[in-house]
């Protein structure tokens, strides 16, 4: 089995892969404010965003069961997404995650949406 989290601009689907099902678990949709000078709106809004997308991870995916975590996004999100999951999971003390995280892989998608 492999869990999949693909995510752009405030929507992530966090999906179960098996065999011959793709199941998703959780469907997080949050409004990201643009990025404007003298706000600080947007960066309040994607840590918000991260943390639901952190809170789904621990809850849907079971680490013991799957081989690997694919990550994927445009553009460059998948990657400030894994700092902030791998700063986070030590700061909170997650062992499952900080024991696991070398089984993230960060790919491209296409799109936020399930079938990318």
């Amino acid at each position: 089995d492999v869990a999949c989290i693909v995510m752009s601009g405030g929507l992530a689907h966090v999906c179960l892969v098996t065999g011959s099902v793709t199941v998703t678990k959780a469907r997080i949709d949050m409004n990201i404010p643009k990025k404007r000078t003298g706000s600080s709106g947007h960066s309040k809004a994607i840590i918000k965003f991260y943390d639901a997308i952190y809170r789904a991870i621990l809850n849907h995916i079971p680490f013991d069961k799957i081989k690997c975590v694919l990550v994927g996004s445009p553009g460059f999100q998948r990657d400030d997404f894994f700092k902030y999951l791998v700063a986070e999971s030590v700061r909170r003390d997650d062992r499952v995650l900080i024991k696991s995280k070398e089984k993230f892989v960060l790919c491209h998608a296409s799109s936020g949406h399930k079938h990318s």
